[in-house]
């Protein structure tokens, strides 16, 4: 599971492909480089993947999922609880 397609990404994450190149697109999920033409995808993608859709199914929507992904990466924990909590809420 660490050299996927994105055929194999979009399946095992319950997407399609055209999914995975939007959330590409929004900056949500890396293109990584191509590796003898093909791009391969690693679990780390696949687990965001499946958070992005957990955080959808949750109501969030896809600007707040970047902003709470960005939160994780700069260890903002005060600013994603107020989303989460405000999120909870409505």
């Amino acid at each position: 599971m660490n050299a996927m397609t994105i055929g194999k990404l979009a399946e095992a994450g319950g997407v399609g492909v055209e999914t995975v190149r939007f959330y590409q697109r929004r900056g949500l999920i890396e293109t990584p480089a191509r590796d003898g033409g093909i791009r391969r995808y690693g679990k780390p993608t696949l687990d965001r993947l499946r958070f992005i859709r957990a955080a959808q199914a949750g109501g969030f929507t896809l600007n707040e999922i970047a902003e709470l992904l960005a939160l994780d990466a700069s260890d903002e924990r005060e600013r994603a609880r107020a989303l989460a909590s405000r999120r909870i809420q409505e």
